[in-house]
């Protein structure tokens, strides 16, 4: 895959006071220009997820809400009675 190439100079943690990055790929050589339309952009999307597994996480999340408002009543019912009881 394409990649920067850290020169063990700068380490890698400090900001390098000159910009001399460096990127290794296969297809990445000096004079081989028509190499170049063969690197792609590596892709991350949302678009992995199955719009079943969405739904899924949207009904789980939506549990969650639930159960939480919940315990949200509970806890003010417990609070309100623990206040009477003062």
């Amino acid at each position: 895959g394409f990649r920067k190439v850290v020169h063990i100079e700068q380490g890698g943690l400090v900001k390098p006071e000159k910009d001399d990055t460096e990127f290794q790929h296969p297809f990445f050589l000096r004079g081989q220009e028509q190499l170049l339309e063969n690197i792609k952009r590596k892709v991350t999307s949302v678009s992995a997820l199955k719009g079943e597994e969405v739904r899924v996480r949207q009904d789980s999340v939506a549990r969650l809400l639930a159960d939480m408002q919940a315990m949200r009543g509970k806890q003010d019912s417990l609070d309100s009675r623990l206040l009477a009881m003062k």
